[in-house]
């Protein structure tokens, strides 16, 4: 099948995670494009295994090689826009503003990386849905490789990795990685998940979350004087001891943010759910302590305890795990210049499957795709570049064979 091809008809899958869910995968929705791959894996004569919700694809080298590339990317969509009934649209972008339907405008006003991609193919929304690029585009790249490799000949040993929810920080939950290290002598990873095609991330965000609860006191307020308190109106003076300057809104490259995103509440009760992230590990203590020092002035003022702070780690900075094996760095490197492009080390301000996947004993920095401005309707897929990934891809290939 067609890169673009296969790349489109995994999109047609919906595979939204749920981040209320328990299970995994968090829904069964991911299961069926999960298995739809192993079929596809299977039938290019590839050992697969399907296990707590991920998929394994191992094919062994064809050359004698020990060494292994790994390559590791996620089925499933974010949560934060519609991923159902996504009807793309391929247009060539001149410069001008792209009119997506339903009231959206793709334009370089709003959007200034699209100047980059002027003269060239972009796979686009209806505006009333995300794309999926995020990461089915990944998906496509590596299955898309091992088929040509398969008939090329002369690879080493690859072994792909398909995991679920990643957009809801759970992407390893399941992984094994025994499974990722049976028979092979050294692995080099790489997460297929990124942006712009000419950046390569090897370091990421510490992450961390942060539920806080208020309780509050509901009587008519008639004679609500002096007995009433409203966990809302607590939730709001919460919110607004929290520096402001670290709204994702206000920041940028390496500065740290906190993020509400989710809120919900009532008078008797309000729940508030944030991010936190950080370059620096000791700097996102002190964001997790500003959380802490909010709650207790709250609670110090009404004389009670109406908040609550439930604070957890999520995924950590790879960086420091990355640096102690160079030479993966090096072999990503040299298949980007061979490829004509420039390598250009960028912080990733999110997190990958990659950076958990390094804490697990597999050093995983991240490659590009050329998609852009994921998690929502104005999210599209360079077609050119896209093409241009599948370049690089071989030329790891080449230097591992």
């Amino acid at each position: 099948m067609e890169l673009l091809d296969r790349f489109l008809n995994y999109i047609s899958f919906e595979t939204t995670s749920d981040e209320n869910s328990t299970t995994y995968p968090s829904s069964d929705k991911e299961l069926v494009l999960l298995s739809f791959i192993e079929k596809e894996l299977k039938d290019l004569g590839l050992k697969t295994i399907f296990k707590n919700g991920i998929v394994y694809g191992k094919l062994k080298s064809d050359c004698g090689k020990r060494d292994t590339l790994m390559l590791m990317c996620h089925v499933d969509t974010s949560p934060e826009a519609k991923g159902k009934d996504i009807k793309p649209q391929i247009v060539l972008f001149t410069g001008e503003d792209i009119n997506l339907g339903n009231g959206k405008v793709l334009s370089e006003k709003a959007f200034s990386n699209l100047i980059r991609h002027r003269g060239h193919k972009l796979v686009v929304t209806s505006g009333d849905t995300l794309l999926g690029a995020d990461d089915k585009s990944g998906c496509a790249l590596i299955v898309d490789l091992v088929e040509r490799m398969i008939k090329r000949g002369n690879y080493p040993n690859i072994t792909l990795v398909f995991t679920s929810d990643e957009e809801i920080g759970r992407g390893t939950e399941g992984v094994d990685v025994d499974i990722i290290k049976e028979d092979t002598n050294k692995i080099y990873a790489y997460t297929v998940d990124g942006s712009d095609i000419d950046e390569f991330n090897s370091e990421n965000f510490n992450a961390a979350a942060a539920k806080v609860s208020f309780f509050g006191t509901s009587v008519h307020p008639s004679i609500g004087k002096g007995i009433l308190v409203n966990a809302q109106e607590v939730a709001i003076k919460f919110h607004s001891l929290l520096p402001q300057m670290e709204r994702p809104e206000y920041t940028e490259n390496r500065e740290p943010f906190i993020h509400l995103v989710e809120s919900s509440g009532s008078i008797e009760n309000a729940v508030y759910k944030y991010i936190i992230r950080n370059f620096d590990r000791d700097n996102l203590e002190r964001q997790k302590k500003d959380f802490l020092n909010a709650q207790d002035i709250v609670n110090k003022e009404y004389g009670k305890t109406v908040c609550r702070v439930d604070v957890r780690d999520s995924y950590y900075n790879m960086h420091d795990l990355i640096i102690k094996v160079p030479e993966i760095v090096e072999v990503a490197k040299n298949a980007y210049h061979k490829a004509g492009l420039s390598f250009n080390v960028i912080p990733v301000r999110g997190g990958t499957d990659g950076a958990t996947l390094s804490y697990k004993g597999i050093p995983c920095p991240n490659l590009g795709t050329g998609g852009n401005n994921f998690h929502g309707v104005y999210e599209y897929l360079d077609i050119d570049d896209f093409y241009k990934m599948r370049e690089v891809l071989d030329n790891i290939v080449d230097q591992l064979s």
